[in-house]
């Protein structure tokens, strides 16, 4: 009996009526078109010694688009890897212990696709580690400004509210001046009638007497 490992999507699509082989036909055809991967290349690379995850990342896909192209292809890499072994096995018994220089090409190779790959991860990572120090320090630019007009604005309010209550004292000394000088006058006033009064008094006192 052949079993399958479906993902969740596949499963709903199974539990909804559609059969296996519709499904994974699908997925096959979309693998295909989606991944520029021929089997041959494939094992080449595996037998460089790189693994599937460095393998996805040179072909810019992710582990679970790898998997699912190396499910339709089973047979086929096994039936290469076997042949390719077998050649392998006769090169071998032809040429046993005798070094080549094709085993430290494919070392030197392997060595340089691998430091290459990591160089590009590399300026990659500081690309976006210099992308991110920039946004930091902008957003850091704006909260210091932002505490510098909080700062002034503090200021101001304190002068403002030093100047309010200079003036409530300033108004509150000219009500009082006001106030005195209402008095003063009422003062002045009964002075003034006393005195009119006094000299209209005096004047018929004299013209009476004369």
């Amino acid at each position: 009996m052949r079993t399958y490992q479906l993902t969740p999507e596949q499963l709903e699509r199974y539990r909804n009526g559609e059969s296996i082989d519709d499904i994974l036909k699908g997925e096959e055809t979309e693998v295909t078109k989606k991944i520029d991967l021929t089997v041959e290349e494939y094992i080449d690379l595996r037998r460089q010694g790189f693994s599937d995850a460095v393998i996805a990342a040179i072909k810019n896909i992710t582990k679970q688009q790898l998997y699912s192209w190396k499910r339709f292809r089973k047979e086929k890499i096994a039936q290469l890897e076997e042949e390719l072994e077998q050649q392998g096995t006769e090169s071998q018994e032809t040429a046993e212990n005798e070094p080549t220089d094709s085993e430290t090409i494919t070392e030197d190779t392997t060595e340089e696709a691998g430091i290459e790959w990591l160089k590009r991860e590399a300026i990659h990572a500081h690309k976006l580690l210099t992308e991110k120090e920039k946004e930091i320090e902008h957003w850091k630019e704006l909260f210091e400004t932002a505490m510098a007009d909080k700062e002034r604005l503090h200021k101001e309010i304190i002068v403002l509210e030093n100047e309010i209550q200079r003036l409530k004292e300033q108004a509150n000394e000219l009500r009082q001046q006001k106030d005195r000088r209402e008095e003063s006058w009422v003062d002045a006033t009964r002075e003034l009638r006393a005195l009119r009064l006094y000299a209209l008094q005096k004047l018929q006192k004299d013209v009476y007497d004369e």
